[in-house]
């Protein structure tokens, strides 16, 4: 027997599919942090415990970065890699300076410093393209290191334009934006993700107006 689903039928089970991939997107950036922290702590004993609590933020900020070292520099065995990146971790994410230092110093004697500069300079390109978008939404956020502390939302941007192109519902939207908050188990006030989410999604939208209009 086949079975016929309605237009609404079929965005709902599009819509729950992606709900899917974004908690799927969280758990991979929390997964990127932990592989690159144990690592790191098994190979030279140093360890950084706020990646347990902010994984999913670290991982979503430094993701791309990692993709760009093990595309760029294949010639980089991936525990060469996993230091690098922890590097930038501790970098944007630590104000532990000994820890940070002690770690550029094995860079160096592993004479990979030339790699972690290319590194550096991906992430403060990625930083600030991330620090344009979040004030085009027009929040209010008094630090820059509040921001930072939004990266995990960096993976979500496409899925979210993805879903908006399905012309999904206002309360779609809502079932969406809290289940974003439920899904990372945020400490940070859920009520203000929520309102991330949605500025994202209407920043989307009139960007995609602008684009059709002028075509």
């Amino acid at each position: 027997m086949d079975i016929i689903l309605t237009e609404s039928q079929y965005i709902q089970l599009l819509v729950e599919r992606n709900e899917t991939v974004i908690a799927n997107a969280f758990e991979k950036s929390a997964n990127i942090t932990k592989k690159v922290v144990k690592d790191v702590r098994e190979q030279y004993k140093i360890d950084f415990t706020a990646a347990g609590t902010w994984g999913a933020v670290i991982g979503g900020f430094i993701g791309p970065i990692v993709d760009y070292m093990n595309g760029t520099y294949t010639n980089l065995n991936q525990g060469d890699v996993n230091l690098i990146i922890f590097g930038v971790i501790l970098t944007f994410f630590s104000s532990n300076k000994e820890k940070l230092n002690k770690v550029l110093q094995i860079i160096k004697e592993k004479g990979i410093i030339t790699f972690f500069d290319q590194a550096i300079m991906k992430a403060y390109d990625l930083r600030d393209a991330f620090l344009g978008f979040m004030e085009s939404l027009n929040l209010t956020m008094s630090k820059v290191s509040n921001m930072i502390s939004y990266c995990f939302l960096i993976p979500l941007v496409p899925i979210l334009k993805d879903l908006i192109a399905m012309d999904i519902t206002k309360e779609q939207i809502d079932l969406i934006t809290m289940g974003v908050t439920h899904w990372l188990g945020l400490s940070m006030g859920s009520k203000y993700v929520e309102q991330i989410v949605k500025s994202i999604i209407n920043r989307i939208k009139t960007v995609d107006s602008v684009s059709k209009s002028d075509q």
